[in-house]
């Protein structure tokens, strides 16, 4: 999870405040790194690429709609 990452002390998500998140909409609150979803997701494709085969998710895992745009 390359995109999140502690500044002096301050957990951060592509460069956002989680303070700032939790704060603002209150806790618990999820937050998703899209970057790390897509970098992930191009990993098991050129992984498995010379497979004949698909990669697939479950939704009932997670449903979040921003996730599954992202996938």
């Amino acid at each position: 999870m390359h995109d999140f990452h502690y500044a002096k002390g301050e957990l951060f998500c592509e460069g956002v405040s989680l303070s700032e998140i939790a704060s603002r909409y209150g806790t618990p609150s999820y937050v998703y790194s899209q970057a790390t979803i897509e970098r992930h997701y191009r990993r098991l494709e050129e992984a498995f690429g010379a497979l004949d085969c698909a990669v697939c998710y479950a939704v009932k895992a997670n449903s979040n709609l921003a996730v599954l745009r992202a996938i």
